[in-house]
């Protein structure tokens, strides 16, 4: 009896052991440019696994080769959002970052499409890319996220979206869909966070990406690793809210 309770003992660390040294991991919608390629290079840095996301697998080249895992993924695509899931069945998952977004067919600096060239299609596209896609994706892997030691869920957000304190006319779909994200977010930590979860939206600031375009005033290189740096001491307290890049709390 001694020696069954022994070796029992022993496999119980050693598995202990296997759970404690196992890496931590991150998936990022979105990742082979811009916001979602640097984050990647910060995760990679830091020994994390990173699982990114392409639209289409040949747009994964740079992120592949820094290490990371490339999988494809159209968020507006319930079938291929079911087959990320599957690619990803049985594995953990530290942090999700829903990165991927789309502004609308004029980018930032551009005439945003007003109320008089606003079109039903533009406002769909929204809808389908910045609010659907973070819901369920965000299904189809909480899983994984279970499984996950940190359940991180990660929300790009936008002060463009606040209805507090951020004023302007025009981008009606990206708004629009950016204040509904973080409704969404707030709904998501009322469900998960009495299971563990930490459910927050960020806001990186206003970037130089084909998004942001090249009249921003920062880059992702100085703000994200800052934004990291937010996520990675994010506690239970903090879950339900909005966070600045710089660790500051955003109203909405």
């Amino acid at each position: 009896m001694y020696r069954i309770t022994l070796q029992f003992s022993i496999f119980l660390a050693i598995i202990s052991s296997l759970w404690a040294n196992q890496k931590p991991s991150v998936l990022i919608t979105g990742a082979n440019r811009g916001i979602g390629l640097v984050f990647a290079k910060n995760y990679l840095a830091d020994g994390y696994d990173v699982y990114g996301t392409v639209r289409k697998l040949d747009e994964g080249a740079e992120l592949k080769e820094m290490g990371a895992t490339v999988l494809a993924l159209d968020v507006t695509s319930e079938q291929s959002i079911d087959q990320l899931a599957q690619a990803l069945k049985g594995k953990s998952l530290d942090i999700l970052i829903n990165n991927a977004g789309y502004y609308g067919p004029n980018p930032i600096g551009t005439p945003a499409a007003n109320i008089y060239r606003l079109t039903r299609s533009e406002m769909d596209l929204c809808f389908q890319v910045n609010v659907m896609g973070p819901i369920f994706v965000t299904q189809a892997l909480l899983p994984n996220l279970e499984a996950g030691k940190q359940k991180k869920i990660i929300h790009m957000g936008s002060r463009q979206g606040c209805v507090t304190g951020h004023k302007g006319g025009g981008a009606y779909g990206y708004r629009v869909t950016k204040t509904a994200l973080t409704q969404v977010m707030q709904i998501m930590h009322a469900q998960l966070a009495p299971k563990g979860f930490i459910v927050v939206s960020v806001e990186p600031g206003h970037v130089k990406t084909d998004m942001g375009t090249a009249g921003a005033a920062l880059t992702p290189e100085e703000t994200i690793p800052k934004l990291k740096k937010v996520i990675e001491g994010l506690t239970p307290e903090q879950s339900g809210r909005f966070w600045f890049y710089d660790g500051s709390e955003l109203p909405w």
